[in-house]
């Protein structure tokens, strides 16, 4: 395991100043907001201050991009889903709030050949309920939230684009500080539309977080991080084929074959030598 700047301090209160990066000192932050100096600034803001803190001295930008689709890549694109995170909506027709512990966040990254790094962030949305006709509301985030999001963000690419070995326990677990009633609403998530949401292996209740399996690892199976447990890889016996479907008792048959007739021929010369 790799001792990273942050564990010093992991409970920031604001996010610290550095000359390319603004104090932010708010409570939630949206994920969506092209106007400068909104929402989206903050999240470049703290992303900012992430890079720095790792002492990474090559540029990267943080970017929103809503048609980003989850294994849809370009070469030399790496691929980053925050399957759980809190987040809170708002529906825009009947003011109804809500919390919901699954919020998906996808983000694409690249570093070009010229040492400059980007990536692209989506935030997928969910609808109300209650109402017939709802439209997709876009989640807010704790500023905690948003810094663990990014710092898990961070790890990944000193993973994948400057080789840095990282360990499991190296990602921050997206803290539920609020109460969420009742099971995930998969037809009113627009990541569970998208395939985004894994149907097919529910998480249990008492998970808070699930480190995200990385496209180059997809064939590699790892059971659920819980409290007192270690990550591991599970690994699967195959039979040797060779020692299964090997014809050995032919083997034998045609060997033995073989004997007995090299020792009739040895017989047969030394018969005739000894008679000459």
């Amino acid at each position: 395991m790799i001792l990273f700047p942050w564990q010093a301090d992991l409970a920031l209160s604001s996010c610290r100043s550095s000359p390319n990066s603004r104090s932010v000192s708010i409570c939630l932050v949206t994920a969506s907001s092209p106007a400068p100096g909104g929402t989206m600034r903050t999240w470049q803001d703290i992303f900012a201050v992430k890079i720095a803190d790792m002492h990474l001295t090559e540029p990267w930008t943080l970017q929103e991009d809503d048609t980003l689709q989850v294994h849809v890549l370009k070469p030399g694109w790496k691929e980053f889903v925050q399957r759980r995170a809190l987040g809170r909506f708002q529906c825009s027709q009947c003011s109804r709030e809500w919390s919901s512990a699954k919020v998906h966040v996808l983000f694409h990254m690249c570093r070009q050949r010229l040492g400059q790094g980007t990536v692209r962030m989506r935030v997928f949305r969910q609808a109300c309920r209650q109402c017939p006709n709802a439209r997709l509301e876009e989640p807010t985030f704790s500023q905690e939230t948003v810094e663990r999001l990014l710092h898990n963000l961070v790890i990944k690419i000193l993973k994948y684009f400057y080789h840095v070995p990282v360990q499991p326990s190296d990602l921050l677990e997206v803290v539920v500080d609020a109460l969420v009633a009742g099971p995930h609403d998969s037809a009113r998530c627009e990541g569970c539309q998208l395939g985004v949401c894994s149907k097919s292996q529910p998480a249990p209740a008492s998970d808070v977080w699930q480190p995200v399996m990385d496209a180059d690892k997809a064939k590699t199976h790892r059971t659920p991080k819980h409290k007192g447990t270690r990550l591991c890889a599970t690994r699967t016996h195959h039979p040797s084929l060779f020692v299964n479907n090997f014809p050995w008792k032919r083997c034998c048959c045609i060997g033995s074959s073989l004997l007995c007739v090299l020792a009739v021929l040895l017989f047969v010369l030394l018969y005739f030598t000894m008679k000459w």
